[in-house]
């Protein structure tokens, strides 16, 4: 008897952990804080998917409280929603563009995901809302198509774009964007008709489920793009606790040696993988070779087994030889001093052109040798010194 009644309760209970886990495993949260003080996976990035200028106002994590100046009281930076640390525009003085300030349009590219169909997507935002719309509602006319039609850099202008976008990443096109729908950088005077009661508090901004419904569960790549052109005054954004209805794209999904996420495999990925190794930038982006870290390793891992190529083979067409060399001194930067990418000679990954990068250039042994994919023997040394005399001859007739 006691057997047969505890076989049916176990049989019970089975089906009910079934539909349980089965319920579980079809929904996951990401959820973004920034709380360790890092971008961490994001990329920050300009319109063209390479690095900003130094002198352009861009984005960092902080947990800094800024107090708005006389005559003004209050703070105009909100505290963080999650922990300590949220994004804000740096040089915080020059945030607003104006005067003469430098600032292009610039992006914070989330890592890849797929998209379930549990819940709403959301970031909270604070700050001005630009000049999308005069009224600074939700919906803005000819939103982008892609981050290709962001505008890179212009004068003070009525066409502010500051927001974010849902961005497939097969197509590189944006398929949903949602924007802030109120100004709230921070200032609330209690009696000042011109400060809303909501201008200190954040707005989470979101895309509904309903509206995520016909990209969800379709083994599709997704991204989220933040972006801010910086137009005006009070034209600025900062944010914090990014929450998606989704799970990470094992592996990442991206094109492998595609550093910035742009689609193409170039010479700028490979400038940021020497900035990243010049500055002991760890970020998992920059760890090509996926061994744990960030050095000269994933350089050569870049160039020998992502481009099957050699260094020296300054316009990645896959061989090294006299065309790379006549590039690379025509764009005059050798044994100058100036800062120099891949493209102009930079191989050693100092960000110069001197003789060092002609020496791991020729030591690489491809020199004249055809694609890396041919089997071909190192040149004679006599040969490679030969060469190098010429050079030397000719930049002292320069």
């Amino acid at each position: 008897m006691i057997g047969n009644s505890v076989k049916p309760s176990l049989w019970i209970a089975a089906i009910c952990v079934y539909f349980l886990l089965n319920q579980v495993s079809h929904a996951d949260t990401l959820v973004y804080g920034f709380d360790d003080g890092t971008l961490g996976d994001w990329q920050l990035i300009g319109v063209d998917g390479e690095a900003l200028p130094q002198e352009s106002v861009t984005w960092i994590p902080s947990n800094e409280t800024i107090e708005f100046k006389f005559p003004f009281n209050g703070f105009n930076l909100l505290p963080a929603t999650s922990a300590d640390y949220r994004i804000i525009p740096t040089p915080w003085e020059k945030r607003e563009c104006l005067m003469g300030v430098v600032c292009h349009t610039h992006i914070l590219r989330s890592p890849e995901f797929l998209l379930d169909s549990s819940g709403d997507l959301s970031i909270d935002m604070m700050g001005g809302c630009g000049n999308s719309k005069d009224s600074c509602v939700f919906d803005v006319d000819d939103p982008p198509g892609s981050p290709d039609e962001l505008p890179i850099l212009q004068t003070y202008s009525n066409t502010d774009l500051q927001g974010y976008a849902l961005l497939d990443v097969e197509t590189n096109q944006y398929v949903l964007h949602a924007f802030p729908s109120f100004y709230n950088d921070g200032i609330h005077r209690p009696g000042n008709p011109f400060d809303a009661e909501t201008r200190d508090e954040w707005e989470t901004v979101s895309i509904s489920q309903a509206d995520l419904a016909s990209y969800a569960n379709n083994d599709k790549a997704y991204r989220i793009d933040i972006y801010d052109s910086y137009r005006g005054p009070n034209s600025w954004i900062g944010f914090d606790t990014v929450t998606i209805p989704g799970h990470p794209v094992e592996g990442g999904g991206s094109i492998p040696g595609d550093v910035n996420s742009d689609g193409a495999v170039n010479d700028v990925d490979m400038d940021e993988l020497s900035a990243a190794f010049k500055a002991g930038d760890s970020e998992t982006r920059f760890d090509v070779n996926n061994d744990g870290a960030v050095n000269s390793n994933d350089r050569v891992f870049w160039i020998e087994s992502i481009n099957n190529s050699y260094f020296g083979d300054a316009n990645l067409d896959g061989e090294f030889n006299s065309s790379d060399l006549v590039t690379v001194f025509s764009a005059g930067k050798y044994e100058s001093g100036e800062m120099a990418g891949w493209a102009e000679g930079d191989w050693d990954g100092d960000m110069t052109f001197g003789s060092g990068d002609l020496v791991i250039a020729f030591r690489s042994g491809g020199y004249e040798q055809g694609p890396r994919a041919a089997v071909a023997a190192v040149p004679e040394p006599s040969s490679v010194v030969l060469l190098l005399i010429g050079l030397v001859a000719l930049l002292r007739r320069r």
